[in-house]
């Protein structure tokens, strides 16, 4: 099956791209090392190897401390913040481990943003989450003591993550230039916020696999809410067997990052998806 190449908004750099793809597989790496040590749920009883990245320094993983979502299965690690050899700063973080669990459990009432009064209503689960590790991710970026470009970054349910981070980056670091880049995100806001963050002018670059249905949720009329996406689309076309393919960050999105004229993997057995992982 032929696949779309990589569409590229101005400004938007792939080597940038592939570096925070990197590091977003490497907080997915953080939770299959905790996986492996047993789940512990205190940060202290969890050892984390960092990657072997000459030069770099890492933070503390950063940690949920939510336990009311079932799917987030109480305090687990979500990712960490990481200082290159010239002093940029990256905020990264992973998405949830089941695709279909993310979309079962998905809650799609607003809140208001509680931080910057007057932005707007955002998703009130990812809201949740964040502000369950706020703290934590924003003490992880000083502890490196940011001298450069910050990046926040994030796949799947840490681009809603990842995308709340940037107002508390903007506003603690008002001097140093920052940017987003995000893969597969769902939507996060309602218009007014979209459009309040649009406004900061932080260059922000969505990934996106036209096959993967996380993006689209919650969809943008969903009950009496409205729903809409920021920044900008990076689109892509690679139409894998199933809602995990599509989905991936490893197999699907860095693949295609590293493959931009073709990032549909080749060989692969491409089938049509069981009734039963359908999105209504």
């Amino acid at each position: 099956m032929s696949s779309l190449p990589l569409y590229f908004p101005q400004g938007f750099s792939l080597p940038q791209a592939l570096l925070c793809a990197n590091l977003v597989e490497s907080a997915y790496d953080q939770y299959t090392q905790w996986q492996t040590q047993g789940k512990p749920r205190r940060p202290q009883d969890f050892t984390w190897q960092t990657p072997d990245m000459g030069g770099w320094r890492f933070s503390a993983p950063i940690w949920s401390i939510l336990s009311e979502l079932h799917f987030l299965n109480e305090s687990e690690p979500f990712g960490f913040a990481a200082r290159d050899p010239q002093g940029e700063v990256y905020l990264v973080f992973r998405g949830t481990e089941s695709v279909q669990d993310w979309l079962d459990d998905l809650d799609a009432d607003q809140q208001t943003y509680p931080w910057q009064p007057g932005l707007g209503s955002v998703h009130a689960g990812f809201l949740k989450l964040y502000g369950s590790l706020r703290d934590l991710a924003l003490q992880a970026v000083d502890s490196l003591q940011p001298g450069g470009q910050l990046w926040s970054c994030g796949h799947s349910l840490g681009c809603a993550l990842s995308s709340l981070a940037v107002l508390d980056l903007r506003e603690r670091y008002p001097d140093l230039p920052l940017q987003h880049y995000n893969f597969a995100s769902p939507r996060l806001a309602a218009p007014s916020f979209a459009d309040s963050y649009n406004g900061l002018n932080v260059p922000t670059y969505r990934v996106v696999n036209d096959s993967d249905v996380v993006p689209e949720v919650p969809p943008g009329v969903t009950g009496g809410w409205l729903y809409q996406h920021i920044g900008l689309a990076v689109t892509f076309t690679a139409s894998y067997a199933s809602i995990e393919d599509n989905h991936s960050m490893a197999d699907c999105y860095l693949y295609a990052l590293k493959n931009p004229n073709a990032p549909m993997r080749q060989g692969v057995t491409v089938a049509v998806p069981e009734a039963r992982v359908a999105v209504t």
